[in-house]
């Protein structure tokens, strides 16, 4: 009885042990690192710095450049923009 048991704690051990780790969720992206990639393809920061807009503005400014070739997946548009928007706002008045 107790080879047993000793053979099934030590068949469980080793079934655990050999589990993969949970798999952790990715870190969300990092909407400047985004910019910095598909923006400064083709502008500097600067550029892209002196050009302040709302959020209207720049959503209309990003799907543009995407029309236009800028590399970047629909899905990130909505995070670039509201980064954008934040980041260089429009200026009050």
């Amino acid at each position: 009885m107790m080879v047993r048991t000793v053979a099934a704690v030590l068949a469980a051990a080793l079934a655990w042990a050999q589990d993969p780790a949970p798999a952790q969720a990715p870190p969300p992206p990092d909407p400047a690192a985004i910019v910095m990639g598909a923006c400064t393809a083709c502008h500097g920061l600067d550029f892209i710095a002196e050009h302040r807009k709302d959020r209207d503005g720049w959503d209309f400014t990003v799907r543009r450049m995407i029309d236009k070739g800028a590399e970047l997946d629909f899905d990130a548009v909505p995070l670039v923009v509201d980064y954008l928007a934040r980041t260089y706002p429009k200026p009050a008045g």
